[in-house]
């Protein structure tokens, strides 16, 4: 769930450093993410030519939701660092978590960022973007876990922008872009660094809107059909019934080999939180976050990326914030992904 206001994102950015966030990345979202919540009540019209420029149609930068928001954030963060870098300052002015020789290196990004097409290269546990212009190799700081990657693991390229840190560099949200070898060429035909990065931008918007299309094509239009799973208690029904009857609405727990666990879990659940179980509720998103909990140790970046505003992803959250010792709990108890190809 993102911030509302600057003072709540202020109060966040200060508890990822303090809890042993990486600070350049938590900078990066930062100093981005302010930007945007400044512009629900303030036009930058700068913004609004680059994205003009480019080819993107948006209501407001505000607007940074669905399958564009990735690439929104990327140009949001493209415009601080290479044509409102007085803003960018500010931001990092606004970060006062930052120590002086981490300050120094942000407030170098402006010189410093590359934005371009990369090969994406994993030897071991390192992770390397390849500069598809210059071919420069740069190491990155974070580890394979960290990326959500495509079927297709080979020939990745992505879009980006990267800035350096301490000793490696920082990626924003990537975007996998299949760039062929014929348009590359072109685009590096640009006669300046400031048209080379605009190619590049259009043809991710391009490729974009094509993908926009497609999905719209064959979109059959069909309502979806989550089922109605009643989270309400019955008379006189005892937190161990109420669990394992809710249980029992999800095909994947029927069968499940560590059921009293689950059970176990659910039952802190409803007792924790009884105010949410009443007639009307739905049980999907609660049985569909309890699975995640039996599937995935843990999330990453990507999974905040991806799921921050599904209702599943919030019930784990608040299920990992308020019983975090059954949680842990149920470590030696974690079965394979799609351990039932139709959960529901």
């Amino acid at each position: 769930m993102k911030p509302i206001n600057s003072n709540d994102l202020k109060k966040e950015v200060r508890e990822l450093i303090a809890g042993g966030e990486d600070p350049y990345s938590v900078a990066l979202f930062g100093i981005t993410t302010k930007y945007l919540l400044e512009s629900q009540t303030k036009i930058d019209f700068g913004f609004f030519e680059l994205l003009d420029e480019v080819d993107v149609i948006a209501g407001s930068p505000s607007s940074f939701e669905g399958d564009e928001g990735p690439y929104l954030e990327l140009l949001a963060l493209y415009y601080l660092i290479a044509r409102n870098t007085l803003t960018f300052s500010q931001g990092v002015n606004w970060m006062t978590h930052l120590t002086p020789d981490q300050r120094q290196v942000i407030l170098s990004w402006p010189k410093n960022y590359v934005l371009s097409v990369f090969d994406l290269i994993i030897k071991d546990d390192l992770v390397l973007h390849k500069d598809l212009k210059t071919g420069k190799e740069y190491l990155m700081d974070y580890s394979p876990e960290d990326i959500g990657l495509p079927e297709d693991k080979l020939n990745i390229r992505l879009l980006t922008i990267i800035v350096p840190t301490e000793k490696n560099y920082l990626s924003a949200m990537p975007i996998f872009l299949p760039l062929d070898d014929l348009s590359l060429a072109k685009i590096k035909r640009s006669p300046s660094k400031q048209e080379y990065e605009l190619a590049l931008l259009i043809e991710c918007s391009n490729f974009l809107d094509a993908q926009a299309e497609d999905n719209w094509e064959n979109e059959e239009f069909l309502p979806e059909d989550v089922g109605f799973y009643p989270a309400n208690r019955k008379f006189g029904e005892s937190d161990k019934d109420f669990a394992r009857r809710l249980l029992l609405q999800s095909k994947f727990f029927q069968d499940f080999p560590y059921h009293t666990h689950a059970e176990a879990l659910m039952i802190k659940v409803v007792q924790t939180f009884p105010q949410l179980f009443f007639s009307t509720s739905n049980a999907h998103a609660l049985l569909e976050a309890v699975e995640i909990l039996f599937t995935k140790a843990k999330f990453n970046k990507m999974d905040f990326e991806l799921m921050s505003d599904e209702l599943a992803f919030f019930w784990c959250l608040l299920i990992k914030e308020h019983l975090p010792r059954e949680v842990e709990a149920l470590a030696p108890y974690l079965v394979p992904d799609k351990f039932d190809d139709q959960p529901f």
